[in-house]
């Protein structure tokens, strides 16, 4: 079940990669090249780029958390969240898209199965909604009414609070913009969907991938494109054995693991520097592809920020 959670990012079918080398590339000064800035989140407020969306949206909830968790304190009562991570963060992700982000995690894939397993095993106590629903039982009726007014404000007030937050409740002052969020990126969900394909479909983009895999072969490592990479990172994945023990999987081999986390960010690092030399024309035809989509969906748009 955590393969297949893992995995749920990995869509397509994979392109054959030879066994690459080691790399020195995590050694190499790289200057990062400043990005454009991003039409769709100056307008919106999220990423087109898939992995970066789900960054976007694991720090708002972690955000939104604290805010729900540090309120209900504030009011006296105990709330327990599921880690956002649980929700968003499943196969490739860039974190804040940085080279340093990847010397640590890689392409984000392994460090993702890493978390899943280490989730799993750590899963001792109910999980939040259960945890916040015995709590709620172990108070008395009338802390009860303060804890539900603390929690959603005045909609189900019988009574004057006495330790809730007065106004709007917690769950009001945390979540509602990432609720928004999340509506608006799954309203679009095909039209991003399109935009990506239509943009690694572009020939100039394609030209990148060139250059790209010849700058990859000079670091020792032969792909014919970035998907090739991450598809060869899933494959090694896959390959690596898992145990069930009492209802907690676990890995056979650690050191499979180990090693494949080590290549990982080796080869990440190399495929981070590649990119450097047209990262920014990338971005700007991102941004291209970006706009014309904001024009194609500018009454929809309108409609709903409404």
């Amino acid at each position: 079940m955590i393969v297949a959670a893992v995995l749920v990012a990995a869509c397509g079918g994979s392109e054959a990669a030879t066994t690459p080398v080691g790399s020195d590339a995590d050694d190499a000064a790289v200057t990062e090249v400043p990005m454009p800035e991003s039409p769709l989140e100056a307008e919106l407020g999220f990423a087109s780029e898939p992995e970066r969306r789900r960054f976007q949206l694991i720090s708002r909830q972690q955000a939104a958390d604290t805010t729900m968790v540090q309120c209900m304190q504030q009011a006296g009562f105990f709330y327990a969240v599921r880690p956002a991570e649980e929700t968003f963060r499943s196969g490739a992700f860039v974190g804040d898209g940085s080279r340093e982000w990847t010397l640590v995690n890689g392409l984000g894939i392994t460090s993702s199965f890493i978390d899943a397993l280490a989730t799993d095993a750590a899963r001792t106590s109910p999980d939040a909604a259960s945890s916040n629903l015995d709590y709620v039982a172990s108070l008395t009726p009338a802390q009860q009414v303060d804890y539900d007014l603390a929690l959603i404000g005045d909609l189900v007030a019988s009574s004057e609070p006495t330790t809730a937050v007065q106004g709007s409740g917690c769950w009001e002052q945390s979540y509602p913009d990432v609720v928004s969020l999340l509506a608006l990126i799954n309203e679009f969900e095909p039209e991003l969907a399109s935009l990506n394909s239509r943009l690694n479909a572009d020939p100039r983009v394609q030209e990148f991938q060139s250059t790209w895999s010849t700058c990859m072969d000079a670091a020792g490592y032969s792909y014919t494109s970035e998907r090739a990479l991450s598809d060869d990172v899933y494959a090694r994945l896959l390959d690596i054995e898992l145990v069930d023990n009492r209802g907690v999987t676990q890995v056979v081999s650690p050191e499979a693991l180990d090693e494949l986390s080590i290549y990982e960010r080796q080869v990440a690092v190399a495929s981070y520097d590649c990119r450097q030399s047209f990262a920014a024309e990338l971005e700007q035809l991102r941004s291209d592809y970006e706009r014309e989509f904001l024009d194609d969906n500018r009454f929809r748009i309108a409609d709903l920020q409404d």
